[in-house]
Formats: structure tokens, sequence, C-alpha cells
């Protein structure tokens, strides 16, 4: 089997200009830190130890990917009134929970961080009462940019910020995805229904991945409604964890 200079050598021409992000962000680790020739999966593995140099490692593959996306000039949404700011994800970078979102709102806009509004404070109180620190978690959006008046994103919007997404999911190599809301949901399997769809286990490219409402909406209902869908969604996170568990259960959420 090739080792990772030799593979890139072999698809690629060797021509850094044809590179995907992935591999480019891996070739500037190596080089950085001076790591030794070896294959990709197992550079991917060395990133998720526990000891100091792979927490540098992951820290410098972090900073490339928010480099990339205040780059980022795929869509118009970067130009609309709208937006003053990218709100690139936060959380742990070893962590084998990732929650995805939809999109920034006015406060995430505002302040540069997902999910710190009403829907976002929600959110943390679930997460406190599972007794997970949030910083603990991976917390991001499929768009990265605030859309007109926070109307769901456009395909054409989620086509080009997939690539900062994409980058995430490889890196961080999460165990379990909890989608929040249908544009997560419909990232992963087109054309499904969140209220069909929530609380069923999909597994796809690898990935355990429980879909549920948004918190922002269970702040919009009300009487039952408002409990059954509280209920909901507290099972699904529920359920998530224990699959966390399950499959990494040497992890400290708090």
């Amino acid at each position: 089997m090739e080792n990772f200079a030799n593979k890139i050598v072999s698809i690629f021409g060797g021509r850094e200009i044809d590179l995907p992000q992935n591999i480019k962000i891996l070739m500037d680790l190596k080089k950085e830190y001076g790591i030794e020739e070896i294959y990709y999966s197992e550079l991917i593995k060395r990133i998720h130890r526990k000891d100091e140099q792979s927490l540098k490692l992951r820290e410098f593959i972090k900073i490339k990917v928010c480099e990339l996306l205040y780059e980022c000039r795929e869509c118009p949404l970067h130009l609309a009134d709208c937006h003053t700011q990218k709100v690139p994800g936060e959380g742990e970078w070893n962590s084998p929970l990732m929650l995805i979102g939809e999109a920034p709102g006015f406060e995430e806009d505002r302040l540069g961080r997902p999910f710190v509004g009403r829907a976002g404070e929600l959110l943390t109180v679930i997460l406190n009462k599972l007794n997970i620190d949030r910083k603990k978690v991976y917390i991001t959006n499929v768009v990265k940019c605030r859309p007109p008046k926070n109307r769901t994103p456009l395909a054409s919007e989620v086509k080009a910020c997939s690539k900062i997404l994409e980058l995430e999911l490889e890196f961080i190599s999460p165990k379990v995805i909890i989608t929040l809301g249908s544009v997560p949901l419909n990232y992963f399997k087109p054309k499904s229904s969140i209220v069909q769809s929530r609380g069923q286990w999909i597994y796809e490219r690898g990935f355990w991945i429980m879909p549920t409402f948004h918190p922002a909406y269970i702040l919009r209902q009300g009487g039952e409604t408002l409990k059954r869908v509280k209920w909901q969604v507290w099972h699904d996170f529920t359920r998530a964890i224990a699959k966390v568990k399950e499959l990494n259960g040497d992890y400290k959420f708090n």
C-alpha cells in the first residue's frame, strides 16, 4: 500500500492546486510539526489521541478550517445586509458527539458563536440536564452565515457551505450526530420529513444520526403540543447520549 505522500502524487500528480482541502490541511500539518510519512487513516487517528501533541494538532486544524470559512465567497450570503460575520462551529474537536443546526440567527451573527440566542439557551439547558458541559461537545450549523429574516437556507447556500461542514465531519469524526431541524436532516437524507424521521436512527457514512426538532421549534409551541415536543426532544437526546456511551464509553462530558 502506498504511503500518504505517494498516494497524493499518484492521484493528483503532485499539483497542490488540485488537492482537496482536507489533504491540503493535513499536508500543512505534517510540514508544521515535522510528522513522518504515515497513512492518511493513521494521521487522522493521531489527531484524536489524548496527549498534548494531539491537542496542538487539533488546534492547528481548527485554525485552518476557520481560515477557509472566513475566506469563503461561495454564495451571496456573505454580502447580505443581515450578515455581519461568519459563525464557525465551537466546542471539543475530539468529541464523539456533534450537534448540527440550520444557520445562525441574529444573536449568533452578532456574537459570532452558534446557538447563543433563545434557542441556544434552551439547548444549553437540555445539555445541562443531561449532565453535559456544552464545551465538551461540538456544535455547528450547516450554513455559517445568517440568512435574511432567519429564513430557511437555500439549497445553493447549503451546497456552498458544505465544504466547511465536510471538513468538520472529516476531522472531528463524531460517533453520533444530533441533527436539529430539517436542514441538517436533509443534508444527510434528502427529502426527509423531520416530523416522520425524528427519533429514528439513521446510519449514514459511518455516523449514527439522531434527527430531532430544532430548539427554536420548541419555543414556538404551547399547551399540550409544547409538552409533547419537549418530551420527544428529551427522548431523542437521551438515546443519542446512550449511543455515545455505548460506542465511546470513556469520554467525559463534564
